[in-house]
């Protein structure tokens, strides 16, 4: 599980051929010895693929099954009846007892197996045999890459572990979850140890054993059965190392002894060959070819003083750095030059082992590795600096290259036997080259491709070690490639059939068996003996040792050894001996920190691992260096000696991130050892962290789940509470005797005012007060619906005067099913100040007369048509040509005679009256527009409908009535919302007393409802006022806490899915408004009442998590609006009721006092304040303000992450509110603008811009001719004037910090910043576009943005007055740039969202490449863009975001010339249709 894990993972790619499928038929132990025991003699036909590790048959297509054998169920026993370590060779089965002894476990307990192995590609290769084995129940396999490390509770392993009875991984996470509590020993049945040899010392798997294990045990506690798998029991050649094994594991080294025959019989081990070479030397001075003698002259002409490590500690010269600049250049210990010792040692033994071509193809191959790749080195290769880099650049161009010849030459005796031993072999071998040296692997298999005598003959390929950490990087010296890593699976597939590698071959991983094994440097321990002899285990195969002439190690003595080694772990009867070191002893008798709540344990032998981890959690910030140090002294005083062991107490500092009190530790008591010293130190400092709550009860660093383990994560959609339904209530208040009514008055308006009515709502509950509601007629006509204030109760005696019907009828009459006069609606409304009725449809004959008048404005209706309702456009004498009506030929079903006496326009009366009518909508008055109507050709005619006058009617009452029918669904709608606000007020929110219940409908009001208003702009300004609160109640509340906690602590507090979760416990998911307004049939009070309350009260929906968080947000920024923060921390409690709601001032005189109040402000930092405008009450605050993270010298306080955290909150309560203040700014636009003028982009370059100037003068000699004076060279005082100049000093500029890359950066940045500063400001002052690109090719560090946003929280600390904040962000030039954007309407939207934008549903791409310039260019990064499989543009930049921001911006400006020309097409195509149909209607005319 550990996040520290280091797995020794020896490639990275993690592919593996499958492996062979372990099978065991279920039949009795006693049968299956019997029956193996009598065919061991036999030779078996299968004998080749069974029971061994790996695949023995290459060309086998599937998985192969795998029997047990007689000598591995006598291991199986003997496993049984003790722990023992299974010692057999490799190829010989071990993984079958494991498989026999895991399966018999789990028949018989029902505790979980762990199966251990040391490697990440073993333990994966592992699980895939165990898996194919034991079936029926379920395995895993866990690794660092499965982000074991988030696993930070005793929840999340119980469920991933939940219904696993076998878990396969490497060693250290055993250790780590065992360790933290998160698995008990007790819990498993057994453990099995794959390649048992490793675990001796301070190895994981050993500390599991003598720390908890032994513990458990010695307490009379269950522990886990334990099976060992060794090839080879010892590391070395010392024996006693086989009973601190034994002694270790708490089992014995067993190997087969009934049935050793067979065992011997199927262990086919290679013939071994000892080739003899000359030694290159013998008494002659060593080879030195001219390009290695070039590089001996490079390294020994260094200055060390030109060093960039020296350089670096000579610009800060602090005590530490002054002790490290005396060490280093006495030792010259630097990283430059240690890589340049090393290329010479290397070369050296490369010339050495294969000869001097060789040497010279590496020199040639290293330097030239390094210089293609220079830009970029910090990512291929070690660790380095900018500085290191372009310094180890310079030299290595200094070395003077002799050229190589294609074909090797002039090769070393010993790569010359090599070769023979190549050639001498048949055409069919398959092999392995075993070497020790990194860089030797590379060489020696270009040697081996491109020799003459090898180069037909073998295809070879390469393979070394890689670190499973992702951030270590590998070394140009060792020249290894990514292809290295695919070599063993070609290997695997046959396309190489010889593999030179390192010992990562020698153990556990699955390589096919060959025939040829060749140990080109000589094996260092016993086990690499065995282990590479076990590789060639196909039957005719050869092993050969390359040893020097003059060489005592032969082949005899490899064996001898062998024999003298299992003669001693096959004695059952060996006392064990307890032979500890000094360290070992001291730590013995240290006590242990233990919590008894997890029952994970911190010994002495852990603290230095956590606490590095713990502080590694602190700050990922570049410059930042965020690894305690450690510093040493005696008892007496004197310089510590390490030649001299005496009494030593230690001391350990923290980082500058955190405070004064966390950070420096002393050991508890003194030690011989200067390690157990640091042990102590870095124990005393985890016990406390742990105790002020920054490691949490599994002794790992405080997690959001450790501070509020109920937030967990939610994703899509949930199901909650169906949306309340308000009218069942009314519905049942009508219906009571004992029921009040209440009144309130609308008054309904068009656009223009020419048409106006008042009418009353009734309803017998109050009627809650809606605002101005705005209700679209159509795409251009807007009418106002406007709520009275007063609230009037009528009681119990209310008229039965109702209107709604007559609206309805008079709006929807003509449609079939819409109304049924015979029920009631759920809600009243009453005309004001006019009685109408039904009696007032279509009752008036039609004439011009009555249309010039006032009655103009009334209804014509076409009484055929069940009175349908027209608007009436124009008086005709006569009927007009068909050819001038655009309802006619269209649609003739939609003609008004189409249930009257006239079927066809042709047969309808000629010579009588017309009257031309334009269409009553089918449905209007909707909160938003609904689109416009597509028009067709013909809709351009001069009539759109045409009857006969005297078949019309007009309405008596006025059009307005109508129109108002046809709002009755939208106000009912808007009622509905405001109904369940004004519940929502009185019950959930009470506690809060908010009194505005408009704000309260827009709050719970999603989007998606289309209602009046949505929660959009109001939730933009509840994210940052909770975001606000919170900020400062965390760091009011934890004040020892590092940022990085705090910040955790505060996402998790306002994350999604607490705000969703505290939205459903308090019952808020009923009163989400989701469901969307529609224009559709009523429900009547009967309908309603038919209804069953409590089955409408347990219906649910499906909701996104985000849209309940919202309203929460937007509940939030209703309570501040009603009454400021104060209300705003009453809602934020009422539902997350876990976080300290403290009033904001408490909080600031919380963090106020905790500064430092004697503090003196640096002399460095006076102007600072004067630049700020605004004098501290406290200085430090800062101070710590303006104190960069690197900055960890004696006597700082602190740095300003805590206050970076405050202010950046506080930043973004400004910005939000200001642009809440521009009601006419939508949602998307606020974020819009708020992301522009907060990025760290804009930040840095307006901090580069806020500067403070003070005068310069300089004598100016503007005659430089001297003159002779006494004997001595002057000028003349008539020459020389004094010159005032203004110098400017920046924010950034006053920031202190101790990493010269900063002060490189800040150099380079302003070089930018002078560059780009005209264009930057050009397009902020006047251009009509927000300059993305240009800000991205500035590309400042975010430490610019940071400083300020620090110094914001400190005036913040120190006033409170969050006006004076603004003062400080008005005076940086933010708000002044926020009006100029607003004003102008400037253009801000970022490149890559309008591009996602404009291209609908295609898909965005990215690319980029770098582009290496010619000499004394820059090079440039080309980036494009990619949509919907089209390359749509190209752009260049400095960086890749600026290349990839210019590319969007091109193709941005693609879509929307494409977009124009297709809209300029389409009107260009309508206007010839409309030509056309204009001259077809002339030419009708002149016909006529």
């Amino acid at each position: 599980m550990d996040i520290w894990e280091d797995d020794e993972e020896y490639y990275s790619c993690t592919e593996t051929e499958p492996e062979d499928e372990l099978g065991l038929q279920q039949v009795s132990l006693e049968e299956q010895i019997a029956a193996l025991a009598a065919e061991s003699n036999h030779d078996e036909p299968r004998a080749e693929s069974s029971a061994g590790d790996s695949t023995a048959e290459e060309e086998s297509t599937g998985p192969s099954t795998m029997t047990a054998r007689a000598y591995q169920l006598e291991m199986f026993e003997m496993s049984l009846k003790q722990n023992i370590i299974v010692t057999m060779d490799t190829g010989s089965g071990k993984t079958q007892v494991a498989v026999l002894r895991i399966r018999e476990e789990l028949q018989r307990s029902e505790k979980r197996v762990w199966f251990l192995a040391p490697t990440v590609p073993l333990a994966s290769q592992q699980h895939e045999v165990l898996n194919a084995q034991i079936t029926g129940l379920q395995s895993k396999f866990i690794c660092g890459a499965d982000n074991v490390d988030a696993w930070k509770d005793q929840d999340t392993w119980n469920e991933i572990l939940r219904n696993i009875r076998v878990v396969v991984s490497t060693y250290q996470i055993l250790f780590d979850a065992v360790s933290h509590g998160f698995v008990r020993l007790s819990s498993l049945g057994l453990i099995v140890i794959d390649e048992a040899h490793h675990c001796v010392r301070n190895n994981s798997v050993a500390r599991l054993m003598k720390e908890l294990y032994s513990r458990d045990k010695a307490a009379g506690l269950p522990v886990p059965a334990i099976l060992g798998l060794t090839a080879s029991p010892l590391m070395r050649t010392n024996f006693e190392d086989l009973d601190e094994l034994e002694a270790t594991l708490d089992a014995m080294c067993k190997s087969p002894n009934q049935h050793r025959a067979e065992l011997i019989a199927k262990v086919n081990r290679p013939v071994m060959h000892t080739i003899r070479y000359k030694a290159e030397g013998g008494g002659r001075p060593p080879a030195v070819t001219p390009s290695m003698a070039s590089l001996r002259r490079v390294y020994q002409d260094l200055d060390i003083m030109e060093d960039p490590t020296v350089v670096r500690l000579m610009a800060h010269k602090t005590p530490r750095n002054l002790e490290r600049l005396n060490e280093i250049v006495m030792t010259h210990d630097t990283y430059s030059q240690k890589q340049m010792k090393a290329f010479l040692n290397t070369a050296q033994t490369m010339c050495k082992e294969l000869g001097p071509w060789a040497a010279d193809y590496y020199i040639e191959r290293a330097v030239a590795t390094f210089l293609r790749v220079q830009d970029n080195v910090q990512d291929q290769f070690d660790y380095m600096t900018e500085e290191d880099c372009s310094y180890l650049g310079q030299i290595l161009q200094r070395i003077e290259l002799s050229s190589t010849c294609a074909s090797p030459t002039n090769l070393s005796s010993k790569a010359q036997a090599l070769i023979e031993v190549l050639v001498s072999q048949t055409q069919d071998s398959v092999g392995i080259v075993f070497v020790k040296e990194r860089a030797t692997v590379a060489v020696l298999s270009h040697l081996l491709s491109v020799h003459p005598q090898t180069r037909c003959r073998y295809r070879p390929g390469s393979m070394v070690g890689t670190s499973s950490n992702p951030g270590k990087k590998r070394s140009f010296l060792d020249l290894s490639k990514k292809e290295d890593l695919f070599s063993l699976h070609a290997f695997r597939a046959g396309k190489t059939n010889l593999l030179v590698a390192t010992t990562v071959l020698e153990e556990g991983i699955d390589v096919p068996a060959c025939n040829l094994v060749v140990c080109f440097d000589e094996p260092r321990t016993p086990k690499s003996f065995v282990q590479r002899r076990g590789r060639a285990r196909m039957s005719a195969s050869s092993l050969y040792l390359l040893v020097p002439e003059d060489s005592e190690q032969t082949v005899e003595t490899w064996q001898a050894f062998e024999k003298e080694m299992k003669e001693l772990y096959e004695n059952d009867f060996r006392n064990h001996k307890l032979l500890e070191e000094l360290e070992q002893r001291e730590n013995g008798d240290y006590p242990v920190l233990e919590d008894a709540t997890s029952n994970a344990r911190l010994t002495i032998e852990d603290a230095k691992r956590h606490l590095e981890h713990f502080c590694t959690t602190l700050s990922l910030k570049r410059f930042v260096n965020s690894s305690p140090f450690y510093t040493v002294e005696t008892l007496d005083g004197k310089p510590y000696d390490p030649a001299q062991p005496t009494l030593l107490k230690a001391k350990v500092h923290l980082p500058v991130a955190m405070v004064p009190e966390l950070r420096c530790f002393k050991s508890m008591q003194a030690w011989y050892s200067q390690d157990s010293a640091f042990k102590d130190a870095a124990f005393q400092a985890y016990k406390r962290l742990y105790e002020v709550g920054l490691v949490n009860k599994n002794f790992l660093p405080v997690q959001a789940s450790d501070l509020m383990p109920d937030a967990k994560g939610l994703a899509g959609l949930v199901k909650v509470k169906e949306q309340q339904n308000p009218w069942l209530n009314i519905a049942q208040q009508w219906r009571s005797a004992d029921r009040d009514l209440f009144r309130r008055r609308l008054t309904i308006a068009s656009p223009d005012g020419t048409m106006c009515a008042d009418v009353d709502v009734v309803l017998p509950v109050p009627v809650p007060y809606m605002g101005d509601l705005k209700i679209h007629w159509d795409n251009d006509s807007v009418w106002s619906v406007t709520a009275h204030q007063e609230l009037h109760s009528t009681g119990k005696n209310e008229s039965n005067e109702d209107h709604t019907q007559v609206f309805l009828a008079m709006a929807l009459g003509h449609r079939m099913g819409w109304t049924d006069p015979d029920k009631q609606h759920p809600l009243r409304l009453v005309s004001v100040g006019r009685d109408i009725g039904i009696k007032d449809i279509s009752t008036v004959d039609f004439s011009p007369e009555l249309m010039q008048g006032p009655t103009s404005t009334h209804l014509i209706r076409d009484p055929t048509s069940r009175n349908h309702p027209y608007y009436f456009h124009r008086w005709l004498s006569s009927k007009p040509p068909a050819e001038m009506v655009d309802r006619l030929h269209w649609r003739k079903h939609q003609w008004g005679y189409r249930n009257g006496p006239f079927s066809d326009y042709h047969a309808a009366p000629e010579d009588v009256p017309y009257v031309s009518i334009r269409g009553w909508p089918k449905a209007a008055g909707y909160f938003r527009p609904e689109g416009r109507r597509v028009r067709g050709p013909m809709d351009h005619k001069p009539y759109h409908r045409v009857a006969p006058a005297s078949s019309m009617k007009i309405d008596a009452a006025p059009a307005v009535y109508s129109h108002i029918g046809m709002f009755v669904p939208a106000i009912t709608f808007a009622l509905e919302i405001h109904l369940v606000a004004v519940d929502l007020m009185e019950n959930l929110l009470e506690k809060i007393g908010l009194t505005d219940v408009t704000l309260v409908a827009t709050a719970i009001s999603s989007s998606g409802s289309r209602g009046p208003t949505d929660y959009e702009r109001i939730e933009f300004l509840g994210d940052a006022i909770l975001k606000l609160c919170a900020t400062i109640n965390v760091s009011a509340e934890n004040l020892f806490w590092p940022e990085g906690c705090l910040s955790r602590c505060k996402d998790k507090l306002v994350s999604n899915s607490r705000l969703f979760r505290a939205a459903v416990e308090a019952g808020l998911d009923r009163y989400l408004i989701s469901k969307s307004f529609a224009f559709s049939k009523f429900v009547y009070v009967d309908d309603l009442l038919q209804l069953d309350p409590s089955e409408q009260m347990n219906k649910q929906r499906a909701l996104g998590i985000k849209m309940l968080a919202d309203v929460v947000e937007s509940l939030i920024a209703v309570s501040y609006l009603d009454g400021g923060i104060p209300k705003a921390l009453t809602c934020m409690s009422l539902f997350v009721p876990e976080g300290q709601w403290r009033p904001l001032e408490k909080c600031r005189q919380i963090l106020f006092d905790k500064a430092p109040a004697a503090e003196p402000l640096p002399l460095t930092m006076q102007r600072a304040e004067e630049l700020v405008g605004y004098t501290f009450k406290k200085k430090s605050l800062l101070v710590e303000a303006l104190t960069h993270a690197s900055y960890n010298v004696p006597g700082v306080n602190a740095c300003y992450d805590r206050l970076e955290f405050l202010g950046d909150a506080v930043l973004d309560y400004i910005i939000t509110t200001t642009l809440y203040k521009q009601p006419s700014l939508k949602p998307f636009d606020m974020h819009s603008i708020r992301a522009a003028l907060v990025n760290a982009d804009i930040l840095a370059f307006l901090m580069m811009e806020w500067f403070i100037e003070e005068e310069r003068v300089e004598a100016v000699d503007e005659d430089p001719t001297p003159t002779r004076k006494r004997g001595k060279t002057s000028a003349s005082h008539s020459d020389v004037h004094l010159k005032t100049t203004m110098v400017k000093h920046p924010l950034w500029s006053f920031m202190r910090h101790a990493s010269s890359d900063i002060g490189i950066c800040q150099n380079r940045t302003q070089e930018w910043y002078e560059k780009l500063r005209d264009s930057i400001d050009e397009a902020l002052q006047r251009g009509n576009h927000y300059p993305w690109a240009l800000l991205s090719r500035l590309n400042p560090q975010k430490f610019y943005s940071d400083v300020f946003e620090s110094v914001l929280g400190a005036v913040w600390t120190d006033s409170g007055d969050m006006d004076v904040c603004t003062q400080v962000v008005e005076r940086a030039g933010i708000l002044p740039l926020m009006r100029r954007l607003l004003r102008d309407k400037v253009h801000w939207w970022h490149p890559k969202e309008e591009l996602v934008t404009l291209s609908g549903d295609q898909k965005v791409e990215y690319g980029v490449e770098a582009k290496v310039a010619g000499e004394g260019e820059e090079n440039e990064i080309v980036g494009w863009v990619v949509l919907g499989g089209r390359r749509l543009a190209e752009a260049r930049g400095r960086i890749r975001e600026e290349a990839r921001v210019k590319a969007a911006e091109l193709a941005c400006l693609v879509l929307k010339k494409e977009m124009a020309e297709e809209v300029q097409r389409e009107n260009s195509e309508m206007a010839g249709l409309r030509d056309t149909m204009d001259a077809d209607a002339d030419a009708d005319a002149e016909d006529d």
